[in-house]
């Protein structure tokens, strides 16, 4: 019995839903550019550990003012038009990265079209929540994430030998993907109207703000938001170094050649295991609330890279990337509901966009500390102090938990939890 709900929990959805996975698949399965952006400066273009750190430093700087600015049009404007201007913007630098020899230009084309697709961020989320119900967030964000992963799943495979053989052939296969998902979201994703949501199905905390009110006010008169943006600044930290840490560890011990490839096929079993898991982690997790959710992920995800500790065997990065993804699973299902609940609709642009720069943050922060420890220090000194982050951002989340409660107490109730999966 319990096989057939995990498997049917997904019907019943708006067509939308069904499309934004689609959507996902096709724009992951050219999506593996960012993931092997580490491998591609250090062994294409011969950049050391500190230097890559500090190129992704001054990348932030230019991708911070972008994401406000995406955030505070997302709220303004037709959000389907924000897509594709930027997406198109993207595409068009995506190919002409794909025109050039590797060095300082294509590296260039390639951090614009890298800018304008983050730009479209805010929006992009903004429709998966418009197009949903709030009763049905875990189901869609665990759809779009298996959506992400399937097509994942073939990208990383076909990454590491496209970089090391035809770097031009995956800027081009990036673009054309993109764009592909762009005109399906375009055409066939429709926002649901407000008036016509049952009075039960509704939640007064996604109402529209006044429009005086600026996110940072919302988030003041709402500080678990304020609060889990923060810690998200730690998560990201920690997450990000799967692509960072990862990929030159691996490089470091099974070679220039070797190395990417092996990346490539743990990458890919990272999809493997999100496809297989996530249906079960949602049905099994379906009664849990979204913080205890992000609290167990984080764990998981955080304390994993323990393993690898003075990890020389591949096997060892097998075993890891295993955990991390169910971390990683749990995490997702658990953090797009939080905020998308939280949130009024008027705002959402916005303050996503402040959850992306905190993200953004805590990502360059972590490459330049751990890139100075690896070189300094080595390895081993950088995995332990990636698991430190990770044990403060549990601690954190679980005094949020608290202070959450007593903010949104409508958002704890048994109807709410059992709704989503009737």
């Amino acid at each position: 019995m319990a096989k057939v709900n995990i498997f049917s929990q997904y019907k019943g959805l708006s067509k939308s839903a069904y499309v934004l996975f689609v959507a996902r698949l096709v724009t992951n399965m050219g999506a593996f550019i960012w993931p092997m952006l580490t491998l591609i400066l250090s062994v294409k273009l011969g950049y050391s550990k500190s230097e890559i750190a500090y190129l992704f430093l001054f990348i932030s700087l230019i991708f911070l003012p972008a994401t406000i600015i995406a955030g505070k049009i997302a709220d303004k404007f037709n959000k389907k038009k924000i897509i594709v201007v930027f997406d198109v913007i993207s595409v068009c630098f995506f190919f002409s990265a794909a025109l050039v020899e590797p060095g300082t230009l294509m590296l260039i084309f390639f951090v614009a079209a890298g800018l304008f697709a983050t730009m479209e961020g805010p929006a992009h989320e903004a429709i998966i929540i418009e197009s949903t119900l709030p009763k049905e967030r875990e189901r869609i964000y665990s759809l779009t994430y298996l959506g992400h992963n399937i097509g994942f799943i073939v990208g990383a495979a076909l990454g590491g030998f496209l970089i090391t053989n035809h770097l031009s052939l995956a800027f081009i296969i990036d673009g054309a993907t993109t764009l592909m998902s762009t005109l399906l979201i375009v055409l066939y994703v429709k926002a649901i109207n407000t008036k016509e949501i049952k009075e039960e199905d509704k939640n007064i905390y996604e109402d529209s703000a006044g429009e005086k009110d600026t996110g940072l006010n919302i988030m003041k008169n709402r500080k678990p938001i304020l609060l889990q943006i923060v810690i998200i600044m730690i998560t990201a930290f920690i997450y990000d170094q799967w692509a960072f840490i990862l990929p030159l560890h691996m490089a470091d011990i099974f070679g220039d050649v070797n190395g990417p490839l092996f990346f490539g096929f743990v990458a890919s079993f990272n999809g493997f295991v999100v496809i297989i898991a996530t249906p079960v982690l949602t049905y099994l997790l379906r009664k849990f609330y979204e913080i205890p959710k992000i609290i167990v992920g984080t764990l998981l995800y955080s304390v994993c890279f323990f393993l690898l500790i003075g990890a020389e065997e591949l096997p060892i990065f097998f075993i890891f990337i295993f955990i991390f993804t169910l971390g990683e699973i749990v995490n997702t299902i658990g953090m797009g509901p939080y905020f998308s609940r939280r949130i009024p609709s008027s705002h959402r642009g916005r303050i996503n966009s402040y959850r992306n720069i905190s993200a953004f943050i805590g990502t360059i922060i972590g490459k330049l500390l751990i890139g100075l420890l690896i070189e300094n220090y080595g390895f081993k000194t950088a995995y332990a102090t990636i698991v430190g982050f990770g044990i403060i951002a549990v601690i954190l989340t679980c005094i949020n938990y608290v202070i959450d409660k007593k903010t949104f107490p409508k958002l704890y109730t048994e109807e709410l939890n059992k709704s989503d999966f009737q």
